[in-house]
C-alpha cells in the first residue's frame, strides 16, 4: 500500500480481542445499556498525520483526488472489543460470530469515517456522526455515534465508540413529516377557495369588458341597417379582453407554480391603458376622476399583463377608498416616470381618508382586508408579482389626505436577458 507506508507495521495491535483483557472482564463495560465498541485507530492516526504533513487541509478534496484512500485507511483499523449491547444491536448470536463478520457489517463509509479523520486532522477532542447499520438478520438500524479522541497517539489504540439507536426517533420524525404534509395539503384545500375567489377578482374586469363589447356587437348587427364595421370592431375588442382573461388565468397558474416571469420590453402605456380601461366604468359610476401623468420615455421590462393586474388592483383599491371616505375631493392619480437606477416608477394616489399605522403594517399580508366583502389577496398578489419582476412595492404615504402606493419594475433588460 503506497499511500500509507506503516501498513506493514505488525498487526499485533489490531486483531479482535488483542487488547481486550481490560474490557472483557469489566462487568460495567459488558453490561452497559449503551452499545460500546472499542477499536484500534493507531495506524489510521499515523496515516492522517502523514497526510497533514503533506500540507493537506481539506480532506474532501484529498479523498476526491484519492478515491481509494477511504478503503485503505479502513484497512489500517481493527476491532478490539464490544459489549453485550453491541451484540444485541447487530442481532449477533455470539461475540466470535460478530467479530468474524464485523468488517462486512461495518464497511468503509466515507460520510461517517471522514468525520473521525477530519477530527484527527484538526486535533479535535471529540466527534460524532450518523450511519445506518445492517444486522445479521438484514434489519437496517439508523444510529448516531460519538467518540472522544485522545491527546496522544497511544490512546488511539483503544477508541471507544458509543452508539445510540435512533430508529424510534426516525420513525417519529417520519410520522411528523407525514402529518405536516397532510396539514399542508389540508391548508391547500382550504386555501383553494380563497385563491379561486382571488382569481375571479382578477378576471372579472376583463370578462366584463369582453361581455360589454360582445353586447355592443350584437346591437350593431341587429339594427335596421346593420353596421358590420362597428360590429367587427366590437368583436375584435371582446376577443382581446377574453384573451386577457385567459392570459391572466394562465399566468396566475404559472405564478403559483413558480414559473419564471417572461418579461418583454414594452412601453409603460401598454399596461396603463389596459388597466385604466378596466377600472374606468367603476370610476365613472362613482364620479371619481382619474388623472394620468405618463412620461414619454417610460418603458418597462416586464410582463405587461401582470403589470396591468397590479395597476388595476391599486386603482380599484383607490376608487373604493375614495368612495368610502367623506372627502369632497374625489380624484385618483396615476403617474409613471423613469428613475436614475434603471427602473420605472409607478405611483397610484387617492384622495381617500388614509390608513392607520396598524393597517399599514399588515397591508401586504395574505387575507388581510379592510373591506367587508374583500378577500385580502389583491395586494399580496401584487407584491408577489412585483417581487418576481425584481422590483419593489410600498406605501409612500398615508394621511388624512389619502394614500399613495408606489412600485418599480426594470426599465430595460439586464444584459439582454430575461429576469
Amino acid at each position: 500500500m503506497q499511500a500509507f507506508p506503516f501498513v506493514a507495521e505488525s498487526a499485533a495491535h489490531g486483531g479482535p480481542h488483542s487488547q481486550a483483557p481490560d474490557f472483557a472482564h469489566n462487568d460495567l463495560f459488558l453490561s452497559a445499556p449503551i452499545p460500546i465498541m472499542v477499536e484500534d485507530w493507531y495506524r489510521v492516526y499515523l496515516a492522517i498525520q502523514a497526510i497533514r504533513d503533506q500540507g493537506v487541509t481539506n480532506l474532501d478534496d484529498y479523498f476526491d483526488a484519492h478515491p481509494h484512500a477511504i478503503d485503505e485507511l479502513r484497512g489500517l483499523h481493527s476491532f478490539v472489543e464490544a459489549n453485550h449491547a453491541v451484540l444485541e444491536l447487530f442481532e449477533a448470536s455470539s461475540k466470535e460470530g460478530f467479530f468474524d463478520a464485523a468488517r462486512k457489517l461495518l464497511p468503509a463509509n466515507r460520510e461517517s469515517n471522514i468525520v473521525v479523520y477530519r477530527a484527527m486532522l484538526d486535533g479535535s477532542s471529540a466527534c460524532q456522526g450518523e450511519r445506518t447499520l445492517v444486522t445479521f438478520k438484514g434489519k437496517e438500524v439508523p444510529i448516531v455515534w460519538r467518540c472522544s479522541l485522545p491527546r496522544d497517539a497511544e490512546g488511539y489504540r483503544r477508541l471507544c465508540f458509543y452508539a445510540f439507536d435512533v430508529t424510534e426517533q426516525k420513525e417519529n420524525n417520519d410520522r411528523l413529516q407525514a402529518l405536516r404534509a397532510e396539514m399542508a395539503r389540508a391548508a391547500r384545500v382550504s386555501l383553494f377557495g380563497e385563491l379561486s375567489a382571488s382569481i375571479l377578482h382578477e378576471i372579472t374586469q376583463p370578462l366584463s369588458a369582453a361581455s360589454t363589447y360582445a353586447d355592443a356587437a350584437a346591437r350593431w348587427l341587429t339594427r335596421d341597417i346593420p353596421d358590420v364595421e362597428e360590429a367587427f370592431s366590437s368583436i375584435q375588442n371582446a376577443a382581446r379582453w377574453a384573451r386577457d382573461a385567459t392570459d391572466i388565468c394562465r399566468k396566475m397558474r404559472g405564478f403559483l407554480g413558480k414559473v419564471p416571469v417572461q418579461s418583454i420590453c414594452a412601453p409603460a402605456s401598454q399596461a396603463i391603458d389596459a388597466a385604466l380601461f378596466l377600472v374606468s366604468p367603476e370610476a365613472n359610476a362613482k364620479e371619481i376622476t382619474v388623472a394620468r401623468r405618463i412620461a414619454d420615455d417610460a418603458t418597462i421590462f416586464a410582463d405587461p399583463v401582470q403589470i396591468q393586474q397590479v395597476l388595476a388592483n391599486l386603482l380599484l383599491n383607490g376608487i373604493h377608498a375614495i368612495d368610502s371616505s367623506r372627502s369632497t375631493i374625489r380624484s385618483l392619480s396615476l403617474s409613471v416616470r423613469r428613475i436614475d437606477n434603471g427602473e420605472t416608477l409607478f405611483e397610484v394616489c387617492d384622495s381617500g381618508s388614509g390608513m392607520s399605522s396598524e393597517t399599514l403594517d399588515s397591508l401586504f399580508q395574505p387575507f388581510f382586508t379592510t373591506k367587508v366583502d374583500g378577500m385580502g389577496m389583491g395586494l399580496a398578489v401584487a407584491r408577489s408579482i412585483i417581487d418576481a419582476h425584481g422590483g419593489r412595492i410600498w406605501v409612500e404615504s398615508s394621511t388624512a389626505a389619502g394614500t399613495c402606493f408606489r412600485f418599480t419594475v426594470p426599465t430595460t433588460a439586464v444584459d439582454g436577458t430575461h429576469r
